[in-house]
């Protein structure tokens, strides 16, 4: 786990969306992709809470390190409305081999918020699957 900076606030936000998948390689057999990833062949799905995390100094004129309104905007646009009730085996983000599991997930959203947030700013993204399971990615 990356080690806070000294001197820096870090703020989390938490989403919700729900998207449906499956585990699936389409160079493999179907024999071998109920082999590797078992029931996870069919399509399901998960309600995703994931926490934005975002890191910096707090702005002395306004005590906030980011004016929340605008990070929920940011990510509304760039994530949750892009992937709420959709399924993300079709989403281009997935195309080819890549296979949506939470933590290729994770890494993708970390790509559609850097830009938009600042890769100095963004700090982690937390996706959790379920409430037994999470992805932390603190970005390349």
């Amino acid at each position: 786990m990356k080690r806070p900076e000294s001197g820096l606030v870090y703020a989390t936000r938490r989403f919700t969306f729900s998207a449906a998948h499956r585990y699936w390689r389409p160079g493999w057999s179907p024999e071998e992709n109920r082999k590797v990833f078992g029931s996870l062949t069919q399509v399901h799905g998960h309600n995703y809470t994931l926490e934005v995390t975002i890191r910096g100094l707090v702005d002395e004129r306004t005590g906030m390190l980011m004016d929340l309104g605008e990070l929920k905007r940011v990510v509304g646009e760039a994530v949750t409305q892009r992937f709420d009730h959709s399924h993300l085996n079709e989403d281009p983000l997935f195309s080819g081999d890549a296979i949506p599991t939470t933590e290729n997930l994770a890494r993708g959203i970390w790509d559609l918020l850097a830009p938009k947030l600042g890769a100095d700013r963004l700090w982690r993204v937390r996706l959790w699957e379920d409430p037994t399971f999470y992805v932390d990615y603190y970005g390349p």
